[in-house]
């Protein structure tokens, strides 16, 4: 994650703040951390469904593109700003903090910028092809590569997006995960000048790396294993060597009923970031005896007794796994220390 500005927006001091950006770069994420932080969201966008909903037609990407030129027709370049003014000084009326989501247009901007002169602009960026391929994975209403494209050319030449994006008070390119991205924005947002990490938190990072090498998306799990402060080995998710991937041929999903009949879905194509990671180890001769293991999220109940067996004798997560509980009996009675920074539970497609 990466600001390439060095202004530091104050949320005490900030009451209007509005997130721009083309499609998929993550603006909607970033409103989201917002509203986490007491602010208001009011969605340029509904004024579009609100529109296409009027005239008895279907939600979808051809229609939402003909609601936004034809409000623009009929209203000017700076429709949205003028139609979503009136919410605008209600929220502010009564002294809430506001961020808007879906600013697009230069005239926008401008009306909005007169209007209200303490607006604070920020711009969230990332490469076309990762915001590519985040909207083809995205479960409302994704879009393949060829309506995207066509959609960035539409936004940039109909309706004036690139003005906004250009002029923001802030710029944050987002090309990480959404861990990162909301780090950096609160620290950001909280006025925080960067810190020398400590230690829990600088191989959390390099665990995050390291899962980048991940061939299966549920979890993409890194794991590194460290002693004296030293990383001794790494593992990543992914297929034993010469196996097939799931990011080649897709999941081998496989049904797993707990003691109360509960059912959940397991890709079983891989091995685990923390298994990798110790039989790497063992692989080159290295010992992992007293060591401590850094990994995404609390390791499974076949992980947790490697981990114990080898020798390992702390666990750093960073966050929860919602079928932990079995580990961290394990770990309870093997001795091994737990450790898991943030208390919130990964989550992914069908667990």
């Amino acid at each position: 994650m990466t600001f390439l500005t060095n202004k530091v927006v104050k949320t005490e001091e900030t009451r209007l703040i509005a997130i721009v950006g083309l499609t998929g770069s993550g603006k909607s994420e970033v409103t989201h951390i917002l509203e986490g932080l007491d602010f208001h969201k009011i969605r340029f966008g509904d004024v579009t469904d609100e529109y296409v909903k009027a005239h008895n037609k279907e939600v979808n990407e051809v229609n939402e593109r003909w609601a936004r030129e034809s409000l623009r027709k009929e209203h000017g370049m700076a429709a949205y700003a003028v139609l979503n003014i009136p919410k605008i000084e209600k929220l502010i009326s009564e002294c809430k903090k506001v961020v808007i989501d879906g600013l697009y247009s230069w005239e926008e901007y401008k009306i909005l910028k007169e209007k209200f002169p303490e607006l604070f602009v920020i711009s969230v960026q990332s490469a076309p092809s990762i915001r590519y391929s985040r909207l083809e994975k995205r479960e409302i209403r994704p879009l393949n590569r060829q309506e995207s494209s066509s959609r960035d050319k539409a936004e940039i030449e109909n309706i004036n997006k690139a003005g906004p994006i250009a002029m923001a008070d802030l710029t944050i390119l987002n090309e990480g995960s959404i861990d990162d991205l909301k780090h950096s924005i609160i620290d950001s947002l909280n006025g925080k000048k960067e810190k020398r990490l400590d230690w829990d938190d600088y191989f959390i990072n390099i665990t995050r790396e390291v899962a980048k090498r991940a061939t299966c998306d549920r979890g993409k799990c890194g794991s590194v294993i460290v002693k004296n402060k030293r990383i001794i080995s790494t593992g990543y998710v992914g297929s034993p060597i010469g196996a097939p991937h799931c990011d080649e041929v897709g999941h081998l999903m496989s049904e797993v009923y707990d003691k109360d009949g509960n059912k959940s879905m397991h890709c079983i194509r891989t091995t685990h970031a923390e298994q990798n990671a110790i039989v790497q180890a063992a692989r080159y001769g290295i010992s992992v005896d007293g060591a401590t293991i850094y990994t995404k999220m609390e390791p499974c109940h076949v992980c947790a007794k490697m981990i114990v067996n080898s020798g390992i004798k702390m666990v750093v997560a960073d966050k929860m796994y919602h079928k932990a509980e079995l580990s961290r009996q394990i770990f309870n009675d093997a001795g091994v220390e737990l450790v898991v920074i943030d208390k919130e539970f990964v989550k992914y497609e069908n667990q």
